[in-house]
């Protein structure tokens, strides 16, 4: 009788080295799609935010000026509310506009001042203090409608990724 029979199958190193392979590629592959997301979520905000600025841009061109900081408000919704800019050069703009994930407060767009010097040659934007809610999306325009910008900032609201004055 010949005993040599080998049975078919896998031994347990070789399962072991299998689990020890897929676990390492794991490891290096998962943070890479996370953070592959985040930055998707970003640009997505960040080509908002232009579409935005070329709003602004096409209302100051065909009235003059941009509009007024105290003719655009952002309703209890989070919808930025102004019938002469809305719908007429951007379709809308809300919470569900932007992409990146933060506390539903935070989401959407907020508005606030740009403050000119004493000629109004340069305006200056001072960050919204602890007092403020900041949004993914803010608005920036002064009193007088001579000026506005765009700003993106990142999902820990703390950094900008984008402006419009650059």
């Amino acid at each position: 009788m010949n005993n040599n029979k080998r049975d078919n199958g896998f031994t347990l190193i070789e399962v072991l080295a299998v689990v020890i392979i897929i676990g390492v590629l794991a490891t290096i592959v998962i943070p890479k799609l996370g953070s592959s997301t985040l930055n998707a979520r970003q640009k997505a905000d960040i080509a908002t935010a232009h579409q935005v600025k070329a709003a602004l841009d096409r209302y100051q061109v065909e009235n003059g000026n941009y509009p007024k900081k105290a003719d655009v408000v952002v309703n209890a919704a989070g919808e930025v509310v102004n019938s002469n800019l809305i719908p007429k050069y951007i379709n809308k703009l809300d919470k569900t506009t932007t992409q990146q994930i933060v506390n539903d407060a935070n989401k959407g767009f907020g508005i606030l001042t740009l403050t000119p010097n004493s000629d109004k040659t340069q305006f200056s934007i001072t960050e919204p203090g602890a007092d403020v809610t900041k949004n993914t999306i803010m608005i920036y325009l002064d009193a007088e409608g001579l000026a506005a910008e765009v700003r993106v900032y990142n999902d820990k609201l703390d950094s900008v990724l984008w402006t419009s004055a650059n």
